[in-house]
């Protein structure tokens, strides 16, 4: 009769002392905790079966384990086992030695499978013969070949003579430094000692290498010597002040000493440490980690990191003053990266709304683009562009070093010592001397974060790093970039409406009327959503008069122009002179 395991159910469950606080239990509940007694119960017995069984299964494999124990004692102790010999020569040769197995369970072979057993031992044997007969042939080898080359260094020495002895021992002497000056014919001597020896060693080395069974023979007379001629003269390398007790450094040792840091300046430019001529503006403390923008910043000014570039002369920018002019920066820029920027502005930038010098690496615009601009009171001016497949790599290298150098004609623009772009001055520096401010946005202006993160800065003054041809510098004008007869007008209260922008248009007119010239025409140019508008009157003498009369009123400036615009005026010129006709200017769109 089989037993059954299953637990027999109870008819009421015992209630938990947690539970006996409570009311009286409802029938479903009592189910349960009968339900949850059955599982439990169960649990047990599955554990139970299961060291049952992991104990049956332990046994078992300990029953083969000592299965094998005594079939293998019964293999070595067999009374007609003939066994394994041992191990000879250090593993390199073993024996051959013939075995046999006389076993009641062979006695069922028959003679031919003996016999092919048999000779394949003996076919064993003879290989390991041979094996052995050739190392002991090449041992044999190898001592005539040492004792030949002690009989050629005791030729070679007798050759000499006393006086390459006596080189011999004033070597230690001269390279020691102790007065002694060795003469001219001592030094050839001590060449061709040491000539003959590269020579000797090559000459062995390279009958070392051959795979024959003739050995090095010693020159005799019938032989000439290879010692004998002329030496051979070769180029000492070797250092002369070294000694085997003063190593010199290794080839690693040295690549990875000059190696510059990525966190810092080439030695070439003098900016590692605060000096005469500047000093090191971030990191202020040794050890500071690298600045890197916020994530998600709420606007490029939540985040940013800003910095005070003091002593700023505009009047002393000549190249003969010694003020601070140039602001270096090492960076990173990660391969994945879209973008990044920094900004010069005056301390009163007024929140960034008017920025001197903009610089903006953009990597996903138009295959790559370096944009450089300034901002005058909200408004960004005529881009300077520049495709980034002409610069240094700036995205993805393990740190570049940006250089921006302020001079009387404007910004100059450095990437790893490439002289990349210029951004001539659009507007007023400050009159007296003082600081600007040099700042990292954390995103632009529509929110978007910049990612990369800044390593060192530094501030000071460095003569003119710009070359004497500029031909190919982009942003350096050849032309007049200030428009003779446009004026700028700035500083207005913001429109944002079609009549807003008719109103403004007029009111530009009637001020201006009076710079048009006889007919008093001027021509005005209002943008929706701006500040400010651009009149054109009638000539360079009425825009020059209309700066200074109209100075009280608005907020006047020559307006500039683009290189497009410059080269249309210069084509309409060119026709109007092949015409007889004399033609200033074209009309602006």
């Amino acid at each position: 009769m089989s037993t059954n395991n299953s637990p027999a159910p109870t008819s009421q469950p015992a209630i938990p002392p947690t539970l006996s606080h409570l009311t009286p239990l409802t029938k479903n509940e009592l189910l349960l905790l009968s339900t949850y007694d059955q599982i439990k119960q169960y649990e047990k017995i599955s554990a139970k079966l299961k060291a049952t069984e992991a104990k049956r299964r332990l046994e078992e494999a300990d029953e083969r384990y000592r299965a094998k124990v005594r079939e293998r004692e019964r293999l070595e102790n067999g009374g007609d086992d003939v066994g394994e010999n041992k191990k000879k020569n250090d593993g390199e040769e073993y024996s051959a030695a013939a075995r046999y197995d006389n076993d009641s369970s062979d006695d069922s072979e028959d003679d031919a499978a003996k016999q092919q057993r048999i000779q394949k031992q003996q076919q064993r044997q003879l290989e390991i013969t041979q094996l052995r007969e050739e190392i002991e042939a090449k041992s044999q080898r190898d001592v005539e070949r040492d004792a030949a080359k002690k009989r050629e260094e005791e030729m070679r020495r007798e050759l000499l003579g006393p006086e390459g002895k006596k080189t011999k021992k004033k070597r230690p002497r001269e390279e020691g430094g102790d007065g002694g000056v060795a003469t001219m014919a001592e030094s050839e001597q001590q060449n061709d000692v040491t000539t003959n020896n590269d020579f000797l060693q090559e000459h062995d080395d390279d009958h070392h290498d051959m795979d024959n069974e003739s050995s090095f023979m010693p020159t005799t007379s019938s032989q000439p010597s290879i010692i004998s001629g002329p030496s051979i003269k070769k180029k000492r390398l070797d250092n002369p002040s070294s000694s085997n007790t003063n190593p010199s450094t290794s080839l690693i040792a040295n690549i990875s000493g000059g190696a510059t840091p990525i966190h810092d300046f080439s030695t070439k430019l003098k900016m590692s440490k605060t000096s005469l001529d500047g000093s090191i503006l971030f990191p202020t403390t040794i050890g500071e980690t690298p600045w890197r923008p916020p994530t998600n910043p709420v606007n490029f000014m939540d985040g940013c990191f800003e910095l005070d570039l003091p002593d700023f002369d505009p009047k002393n920018l000549s190249s003969n003053s010694n003020t601070n002019n140039t602001v270096a920066i090492k960076f990173h820029a990660p391969q994945e990266s879209s973008r990044f920027s920094i900004n010069i502005a005056a301390p009163n930038h007024n929140g960034y709304d008017s920025i001197f010098f903009h610089f903006n690496p953009r990597q996903f615009q138009r295959g790559g683009q370096l944009v450089i601009n300034n901002k005058n009171e909200s408004m960004w001016g005529n881009d300077l562009s520049v495709p980034l497949s002409q610069l240094p790599l700036v995205f993805g290298k393990q740190a570049c070093t940006l250089i921006v150098q302020m001079t009387e004609e404007g910004f100059d623009v450095f990437v790893e010592g490439v002289h990349c772009a210029r951004l001539e001055h659009r507007m007023a520096l400050p009159k007296l001397k003082g600081p600007l401010c040099l700042q990292f946005p954390a995103s632009d202006d529509y929110g978007n974060p910049e990612d990369w993160e800044v390593y060192r800065v530094w501030w000071g003054h460095k003569d003119s790093m710009a070359g004497k041809d500029l031909s190919g510098v982009a942003g350096v004008n050849l032309y007049s970039s200030v428009h003779p007869k446009k004026l700028f007008v700035s500083g207005l209260p913001k429109i944002h409406s079609d009549p807003e922008v008719d109103l403004r248009r007029a009111e530009m007119e009637r001020a201006f009327r009076k710079y048009g010239g006889p007919n008093g025409a001027v021509l005005v140019s209002v943008q929706k959503d701006s500040t400010f508008a651009f009149v054109e009157v009638a000539s360079e003498q009425q825009a020059d008069l209309a700066l200074v009369e109209m100075a009280g009123r608005y907020r006047v400036n020559k307006a500039r122009r683009t290189k497009h615009e410059a080269l249309m005026e210069e084509r309409a010129a060119k026709e109007a002179a092949e015409k007889g006709i004399v033609k200033d200017s074209v009309d602006w769109d």
